[in-house]
């Protein structure tokens, strides 16, 4: 029960990496004079034809599949479907076959990604952005309690999926990647000990508390978000850390395999969540039961959303990001930035 409840979970950990990527991307161009075109058309590129491109595709099957289309839907055109989506849940779907549900994550990395370089050039130092970060994440907490108070029974939906209630896990893995630039990888993950010990004890306490582990819960609510974010940020610096076991699972095929295409499964593993599940009973007959008729049915949604992402990846998207080669990042010669040294 506590695997199944916590799937979800599993978003936290791309806020992580993403946090500490696009922060190091940022920290290492600070210098580039082309620091924000460059930053915004490459993160274009890499995530606007996919999105846009299944958007539109949705617009021109719409007489195909009968897809009912609303005003609130026009949200998820402009990175606002995580918002419109909470203040109408019906606008997660647009029936009668596609799920749009899972975009609420894309949302909150656009917005993220929206403000971050700006932040970032605008902190003189790393010990300033650290604090920025640890402001940020403490302010977090602070509106998941007035969300608490104010609208309880609504509360934990928000704080799942909007930026300033959900970016603890952003936050971490900026914090990550100054110190990296800071400290020896090894003095990192030797002071990072404790805290990868208490947030699994956290973790574990509030599962046992909660038989399972949702995120509809109070306590859920208010600390499950910083306790994966401590979690998976060690995680982090530790599968960065040649000889360990994260570093070797990091290197193996099948999730080399899972990250370069990761961005496409995202996009297509529940999109057409409404017909892929008419697989189900079928599975289930098949088989002549229920149990092994599910588990034939998720590892053929699996099998049918890598043949998808692969083939969208290689057919598609590839082409787009050639182009990033147009917008390299360059920093004046003998630049230094302060963060190294700060």
């Amino acid at each position: 029960m506590y695997v199944t409840t916590g799937l979800w979970s599993g978003v936290d950990l791309f806020f992580v990496l993403s946090g500490f990527l696009i922060t190091g991307i940022l920290l290492d161009t600070r210098e580039d004079p082309k620091y924000f075109r460059n930053f915004y058309a490459r993160r274009a590129l890499r995530i606007f034809p996919l999105f846009y491109g299944v958007l539109f595709l949705l617009v021109a099957l719409t007489p195909v599949f009968h897809l009912q289309w609303r005003p609130g839907h026009l949200a998820q055109f402009f990175y606002l479907g995580n918002v419109a989506g909470h203040v109408d849940f019906t606008l997660n779907d647009l029936p009668p076959a596609v799920s749009l549900t899972h975009f609420w994550s894309l949302a909150v990395e656009e917005q993220f990604y929206l403000i971050w370089p700006l932040v970032v050039l605008r902190a003189r130092d790393g010990s300033r952005l650290i604090r920025v970060c640890a402001g940020a994440i403490a302010g977090g907490f602070a509106l998941r309690c007035l969300l608490l108070w104010l609208v309880p029974n609504h509360a934990q939906e928000w704080s799942y999926g909007e930026l300033p209630t959900h970016s603890d896990g952003l936050l971490c893995g900026a914090i990550a990647a100054v110190l990296l630039r800071r400290t020896e990888l090894s003095t990192l993950i030797r002071w990072t000990r404790l805290p990868f010990a208490l947030s699994l004890v956290g973790m574990a306490g509030l599962a046992v508390h909660y038989v399972g582990f949702g995120y509809h819960d109070v306590g859920m609510t208010l600390f499950v978000y910083p306790l994966l974010a401590v979690f998976f940020t060690c995680v982090l610096l530790r599968t960065v850390q040649r000889g360990t076991v994260f570093h070797w699972l990091g290197g193996t095929r099948g999730l080399r395999f899972f990250g370069k295409y990761s961005y496409g499964m995202y996009v297509y593993h529940v999109l057409f969540f409404p017909l892929a599940a008419r697989l189900l009973l079928p599975s289930q007959r098949l088989v002549h039961s229920k149990a092994w008729g599910g588990m034939l049915y998720v590892a053929e949604v699996l099998v049918l959303t890598c043949i998808v992402s692969v083939l969208s990846y290689q057919l598609y998207e590839r082409h787009w990001l050639r182009l990033k080669s147009r917008f390299s990042y360059s920093r004046p010669k003998g630049a230094e930035s302060s963060f190294a040294a700060s």
